[in-house]
């Protein structure tokens, strides 16, 4: 039997059906060959195999940190001691309700498709990363160190409490970098420290992080606060009413209002008429850019576009162009509603 036989069909057994189901479904729509497809196959065997081999296993939420932090591991012995689980969503916006299974993950996805112009292998996408993010939680085994990096944010903040839910009844050593507390105890730069930076994790580069996690006095979390954490993760993981989060005086608080950030989208859309001296047709991606530089709240672009789709649907803005995206369309504010406001 061929070598490569052999390999493909060890890698196979690794997939769970979820992964299996998804990933044709993504070949089929992308028309992947079979070259491509085995590819994809012994990629995803061979990440598991190194959460299952790896001394420790950091979990953080988001492309941006999680690729930093590849990159800051790159080239140095890190590279095979440690390996790296990303939860790929803004856990701020949408159900969570049984995240840590299919139905969950499936449930989240249909809410963002009828919210987000996003397309079918973009989901698709989503869905298979979510997939392999849970499950590689779920192969952590008892001898690995774990690390949590979490933020000053409703996003992260979400992510930390569903993870220990997820990690319940594992007796692994489980270390917490909040990256927010990190910087302003290093005092890296005064001058950003003055304001609500980082916001994210996202905002820092591989070699702060790295700097972090090999300077930054890393104690186990208790165990009183860590059930109180898990606590609070179990509870969003059985909500099936909440889907937005804030990070407020160091809480979480949850809302089933999807309106929350509308007054402050269109007091950005005041204040841009006000710097420019005239009420005129601006890209959405200006005016969406301008919310998400000034919004205290951690929420991604993609949530306040389609809140600007509905303030649309709602009178509050007129529109010329597409709407299938925010680069193919402008907005206005409509003179009646500057006027109520008295602009």
């Amino acid at each position: 039997m061929p070598e490569n036989f052999i390999r493909m069909k060890e890698a196979i057994k690794t997939l769970s059906e979820a992964e299996a189901k998804s990933m044709l479904f993504l070949a089929l729509l992308n028309g992947k060959s079979s070259e491509d497809i085995q590819q994809v196959i012994l990629q995803m065997s061979e990440d598991k195999m190194k959460t299952i081999q790896a001394q420790t296993v950091h979990i953080l939420f988001g492309d941006s940190p999680g690729g930093s932090l590849k990159a800051a591991f790159r080239n140095t012995s890190y590279q095979k001691t440690e390996d790296i689980i990303v939860l790929p969503d803004n856990l701020s916006i949408g159900p969570i309700k049984d995240l840590h299974n299919a139905s969950g993950i499936e449930a989240r996805l249909a809410w963002f498709q009828k919210r987000y112009n996003t397309e079918d292998d973009g989901l698709e996408h989503n869905r298979q990363r979510m997939l392999t993010a849970v499950e590689k939680i779920n192969l952590i085994l008892p001898h690995q160190n774990i690390v949590i990096w979490t933020c000053q944010n409703a996003h992260e903040q979400t992510g930390l409490r569903l993870v220990l839910a997820m990690l319940e009844g594992k007796l692994n050593t489980v270390r917490v970098i909040d990256t927010f507390t990190a910087f302003h105890e290093k005092n890296i730069s005064p001058r950003l420290a003055e304001d609500n930076y980082p916001r994210t994790t996202g905002e820092l580069n591989g070699e702060t992080l790295l700097n972090f996690y090999e300077q930054f006095g890393m104690e186990p979390i208790n165990n009183v606060k860590k059930q109180k954490l898990c606590d609070e993760g179990k509870r969003l993981l059985s909500d099936d009413v909440h889907i937005i989060r804030t990070w407020a005086c160091e809480k979480l608080l949850n809302s089933g209002n999807e309106h929350r950030d509308d007054d402050f989208i269109i007091a950005c859309a005041i204040r841009l008429s006000q710097e420019d001296g005239k009420v005129e047709y601006k890209k959405a991606a200006r005016l969406i850019g301008e919310v998400i530089g000034h919004m205290q709240q951690y929420t991604g672009d993609e949530w306040i576009e389609y809140r600007v789709r509905c303030l649309i649907k709602q009178g509050v803005f007129s529109y010329r162009g597409d709407l299938k995206a925010m680069r193919f369309y402008e907005v206005k504010l409509l003179d009646n509603f500057l006027t109520d406001l008295n602009f």
